[in-house]
């Protein structure tokens, strides 16, 4: 019976994390229309753009107001607001924190709509794609390295990746300072751009080994149901169809809820990570 609902339904199971060509929006007694050349991920991309303008404008005509807030929807988006500027502009930036805000908010609310996007069924999540995080990350190395530059200029920013290594003691001590500047030095240059690397890597991994591993045991249904997939020790056995639907439906429904919070928890990492980076750039430690 679940095999044929699936057939049915032409379900592809990593339809959320997967980019395609094109979007079908009709697909019936032969006839198909795409809305092409535009991918599902470009469509919710948009739309999450869309979301967080819309939201952003709507919450600064509230504030512009001057009146109290009220309401859930209006102290929610002033909480998200304030928890970006409180709990990652100013821990990371200091007294530079309200230049970066504007920048920083919209890089959190855009991540964690777009990770909300791929917890509703059928719709992708484009953060489960690397392309998508790892243009987000480039966004991030420009900002980060312009900030480097803007602070300190262009030759003093370059001069800020070389270590102070003061070793005391005769030529063969001198001759081991220089060797360890230029090695730190290489090594501070490529942490430049690994930063970057981890930062898409990190975002793209967690959201679709999340997405995974809610596919893989909602999979345990057609696995006990379909004779194709069937495992020898479970073929005929039909009375384990809905003991593990039910299960795997139940662990299902958890393990979304911890999604949302993990949605938020890696929109939250990423955007941290980037405060620190821009903070390190404007005052490196060396």
């Amino acid at each position: 019976m679940t095999s044929q609902l699936f057939a049915a339904a032409k379900f592809d199971p990593f339809e959320h994390v997967v980019d395609s060509d094109h979007i079908t929006i009709l697909e019936s007694a032969g006839l198909v229309i795409h809305l092409s050349p535009f991918t599902k991920f470009q469509i919710f991309l948009l739309l999450s753009a869309l979301v967080v303008t819309g939201m952003m404008f709507w919450l600064a005509a509230k504030m512009r107001s001057g009146e109290l807030p009220k309401g859930r929807v209006w102290n929610f988006f002033e909480t998200l607001l304030f928890f970006v500027r409180d709990k990652i502009a100013v821990p990371a930036l200091g007294d530079e924190s309200n230049k970066y805000v504007p920048f920083l908010t919209t890089l959190f609310l855009f991540i964690f709509v777009c990770n909300l996007f791929g917890l509703v069924p059928y719709m992708p999540s484009p953060t489960a794609h690397i392309y998508v995080t790892g243009a987000l990350a480039l966004i991030v190395f420009v900002i980060i390295h312009a900030a480097g530059i803007k602070e300190h200029g262009g030759k003093g920013y370059l001069k800020t990746f070389t270590p102070h290594v003061h070793l005391e003691g005769g030529v063969g001590m001198k001759i081991f300072e220089w060797v360890l500047k230029v090695f730190m030095t290489g090594l501070e240059y490529l942490t430049a751009f690994i930063r970057a690397f981890v930062l898409a890597m990190r975002l793209f991994a967690n959201m679709l080994a999340g997405h995974t591993v809610l596919f893989v045991i909602l999979f345990f249904i057609r696995f006990v149901d379909d004779p194709l997939y069937q495992i020898p020790a479970a073929a005929g056995q039909d009375w384990m169809y809905w003991p593990v639907t039910f299960f795997s439906v139940l662990l299902n429904v958890a393990l979304s809820l911890l999604e949302i919070f993990i949605a938020g928890l890696q929109a939250f990492i990423f955007t941290f990570l980037s405060a620190i980076y821009i903070g390190l750039a404007k005052h490196p430690p060396h």
